[in-house]
């Protein structure tokens, strides 16, 4: 009875490792000290040979894999011990990264017998790594080139202003609205954000008789994240200008227009049209936020722009290349 006993115990191991192996997805393999296979268990599909028994890495992993692999089995051997390394492999078209991971089969008596191989699918785990790796850099540029807007509007705020209240009131709102375009960016994955739910952030952002009084039309492109932060700040400075100089009964008109050359689209147009006659000298001579809307946001996006005060209007038209949006 016992021996039976012991041979049903060792099929029900062997059975449950064999199922482990399968649910985690790993591959186990063993070599002779000739380095031919003489055990293969859970083999990936998209490992090159399907039947390795009796041969050899040479004989069956592509030349520019197999070295590297032969390389990692004989350092196990020679150092006795553990060797890992990850191979890439094609088939039919697809990629494939393996973790492989490669110690002595040593006994109790300290001798080797061979190689114990396990192959892990890790394509999966590398791709978002490599993602990671990616996302990181782009965050660290966009920190880097947001930081740098920062700065410029700091100092250019501290050099147009009238004392530091007026300062900390004007750079604290310039800076909510490139907060702003930065959250709608972020949520999108730094893809951008649609032009109509930038304008109306940054509307709400100055206060509800903004939202209320500009009719935001046309078109709805999605603008990539400089043009989102540059465009984003444009918006802010027209509708907190409008706020504080307008006369109360001001109508605004913001419409995107996108131009087509062909199929493709060629260019943008934003036009704000504001309505309304304003007091004597209730517009302000040069200030920050003409600079910011003649020359800082068309420089920044490779455009152009316009911007004019006249007793019963104020009309601002920004050209943007192709290059800074999606239609």
């Amino acid at each position: 009875m016992r021996p039976n006993a012991n041979t049903e115990r060792e099929q029900m191991r062997l059975r449950s490792l064999t199922s482990a192996l399968g649910l985690a997805q790993v591959a186990v393999l063993h070599q002779g000290l000739d380095l031919t296979y003489d055990l293969v268990e859970n083999l990936p599909e998209a490992w090159p040979v399907t039947d390795l028994i009796g041969r050899t890495d040479i004989e069956s992993l592509p030349p520019s894999v197999a070295p590297q692999v032969v390389a990692a089995r004989t350092t196990a051997i020679s150092e006795r011990r553990a060797v890992t390394i990850q191979v890439e492999l094609r088939r039919a078209l697809v990629r494939h990264v393996f973790e492989v991971r490669i110690a002595p089969d040593i006994d109790g008596d300290g001798t080797i017998h061979g190689l114990i191989t396990t192959l892990t699918d890790v394509t999966d785990r590398r791709e978002r790594e490599l993602a990671t790796e990616s996302l990181l850099r782009e965050v660290s540029h966009r920190s880097k080139n947001l930081l740098a807007i920062v700065q410029s509007v700091a100092m250019q705020t501290a050099r147009y202003n009238s004392g530091i209240p007026d300062f900390l009131e004007k750079f604290r709102g310039r800076l909510h609205a490139l907060s702003t375009t930065q959250d709608l960016v972020t949520e999108s994955n730094w893809r951008g954000t649609r032009f109509q739910s930038l304008a109306l952030a940054q509307l709400a952002r100055v206060g509800q008789r903004a939202l209320e009084q500009v009719k935001v039309t046309g078109d709805d492109p999605l603008l990539r994240p400089n043009a989102a932060l540059h465009i984003g700040l444009a918006v802010h400075e027209l509708a907190a200008n409008a706020q504080l100089y307008g006369p109360q009964d001001s109508v605004v008109e913001l419409q995107v227009q996108v131009e087509t050359s062909g199929e493709e689209p060629a260019f943008l147009t934003l036009d704000w049209i504001e309505t309304g006659k304003r007091p004597v000298n209730a517009s302000p001579a040069a200030h920050f936020g003409t600079m910011v809307l003649e020359r800082i946001v068309p420089l920044s996006v490779g455009g152009t722009a316009s911007f004019g005060i006249e007793p019963d209007a104020v009309r601002y038209r920004l050209i943007v290349p192709a290059s800074e949006f999606e239609a």
